[in-house]
């Protein structure tokens, strides 16, 4: 026996059965009135579609691990103990906010390479996310503005993403080129171009400038009049100011080298370099003779990509971006450098995993939906069928892109995968209505007759899987849960807007569909003829 909350879920259903059938009994009464529910399907998408542009792209949603990295840079010359000073005061400003559990700090590098005597580094960790009102990157901007006021001091601070791609930074990117003069050029104009833009913060490079150091350029013509060469130059100056082991003196079977040098007084400044004595055959001349000797400034590094030199460009980003809209804005300003040949920029870490997850998912999307294709046609034994069915997967990313503006949430790899998960979740409406149709149709019934008679009596059915499907993903969607919400998120978001709108437009569009594509046979009369024995 029924209860009162059956039988009043059995009247609901059976007035949508009604309802539907009128409906759909007036769309499939005429070609063109299907014509027209095509139609209108066709252009929601193409609307919707225009819309994907305003859609943002990263490659993993950020997850709050309540972790925050800073990293502090003095100018060059600072020792250890002033940079531990500074760094003092940082633990102590950073230990007055109430949501700081402890800190790490490790003196002399900022990276494995990255080292000086002027870095630092600190792991900041903070309380359980659930014991704290503040996200972890919304914090970290916070921090970044409390500690811009201490002098000479670069900080950079940065929330530390459990799903960040590796514990990289979200923009990075590599500028290469063999010149490493003409590189500096376009990293100085890029880098202050990038600086003007919004949404990059901690913008970094692996530039960095060298200490002050003095060059000797030779002139080869005088040195030649002379009769030197370049390396008896060299050889002179190694010798006065760093010394050359002239031979060994030996003691209880040990050796040492007898190192002849200049006293460290007769070179500690330019002018004493200047005049280091360079001996020839025309006689004694002081360096600068030979050479022009210049104060200039080296490198700190050097680093090669590829077997190429090159500069990498690093960046976080601030809350409200997202790392696809940062790096639309990278290639916009690197076309407007008009790179010479043999100069480019190349993704790296996130950015470079970003784009591989794209194609990537590209591909799948493609194989799932030949797999599915195959599969229906198989089942069906038909040829133009499957491709009727298939029409619910575009008619599902109206959903999806819906769904991602009314949340504000961006795209990313795990919704990538939703929506390859979508292309065999949504043709299950569209394989009830055209199964049963056909069963109907082999029977004796015209296609038209088929699908009002299949349509309403699946309608219940349909309703209450994808329903159950709904519901069952709300909590997912909703980002309930402490642990890898986040990464959850996105899929619940997703299946339900592809979902949703899947089901509503497949109840009406593929019939009409089917309609359109299905050729009227016209009743061929038979005539018996009557023998009479």
């Amino acid at each position: 026996k029924k209860n009162k909350i059956g039988e009043y879920l059995e009247r609901m259903f059976k007035r949508w059965e009604v309802s539907y059938k009128k409906t759909l009994t007036f769309i499939l009464s005429s070609k063109k009135k299907s014509l027209l529910v095509v139609a209108s399907a066709v252009i929601i998408f193409v609307i919707a579609m225009s819309q994907f542009g305003k859609i943002q792209f990263e490659f993993m949603p950020f997850s709050d691990e309540g972790e925050i990295e800073l990293t502090l840079e003095l100018p060059q010359g600072y020792d250890i103990e002033e940079t531990e000073n500074v760094t003092k005061i940082i633990e102590k400003r950073l230990s007055e906010y109430g949501v700081i559990q402890h800190i790490v700090t490790e003196l002399g590098k900022t990276s494995e390479i990255n080292t000086g005597t002027n870095l630092s580094r600190m792991t900041v960790s903070m309380i359980p996310k659930e014991d704290r009102e503040i996200a972890s990157d919304v914090f970290a901007s916070i921090i970044t503005g409390d500690l811009s006021d201490i002098p000479g001091a670069d900080i950079k601070v940065a929330a530390v993403s459990g799903m960040g791609g590796g514990g990289g930074k979200p923009v990075d990117f590599y500028l290469t080129g063999h010149d490493t003069e003409k590189l500096e050029n376009y990293k100085n104009i890029l880098f202050e171009a990038l600086s003007k833009r919004e949404g990059f913060m901690n913008l970094d490079t692996s530039s960095r400038e060298g200490k002050p150091e003095i060059t000797i350029i030779p002139d080869r013509k005088k040195l030649n009049d002379a009769g030197l060469t370049i390396y008896d130059l060299a050889v002179t100056m190694r010798s006065d100011v760093e010394g050359m082991v002239m031979t060994q003196y030996k003691e209880s079977g040990n050796e040492y080298d007898i190192r002849v040098v200049l006293k460290d007084d007769a070179v500690k400044s330019y002018e004493d370099v200047k005049n280091i004595s360079i001996a020839s055959a025309a006689g004694i001349y002081p360096v600068s003779h030979f050479a022009e000797v210049r104060y200039t400034t080296g490198y700190n590094k050097v680093l090669h990509y590829d077997k190429v030199k090159s500069i990498e460009f690093t960046a976080d980003i601030m809350p409200g971006f997202a790392q696809g809209e940062l790096m639309n804005i990278v290639d916009e300003e690197v076309e407007k450098l008009d790179l010479p040949f043999g100069y480019k920029k190349i993704l790296a870490g996130s950015s470079e995993e970003m784009q591989s997850a794209n194609k990537a998912m590209a591909k799948a999307f493609i194989t799932a939906i030949i797999l599915t294709y195959m599969l229906l046609a198989a089942i069906l034994e038909k040829v133009s069928q499957p491709f009727l069915i298939l029409f619910t997967v575009p008619l599902s990313l109206i959903g999806v892109v819906a769904a991602f503006l009314i949340t504000g949430k961006n795209m990313n790899f795990i919704s990538m995968m939703a929506i390859v998960m979508l292309i065999g979740l949504v043709v299950n409406n569209a394989i009830l209505i055209l199964d049963y149709a056909n069963q109907l149709k082999a029977k004796g019934m015209s296609m038209r007759e088929a699908l009002i008679e299949a349509c309403p009596v699946k309608l219940k059915p349909i309703l209450m899987s994808n329903i159950a499907a709904l519901l069952g993903m709300l909590p997912m969607a909703m980002g309930i849960g402490s642990a890898g919400a986040e990464m959850r998120q996105p899929m619940g978001i997703v299946s339900i807007g592809g979902l949703a709108t899947a089901t509503l437009l497949t109840l009406f569009v593929i019939p009409s569909m089917e309609n359109l594509t299905t050729r009227s046979k016209k009743k061929k009369e038979i005539k018996e003829t009557v023998y009479e024995a």
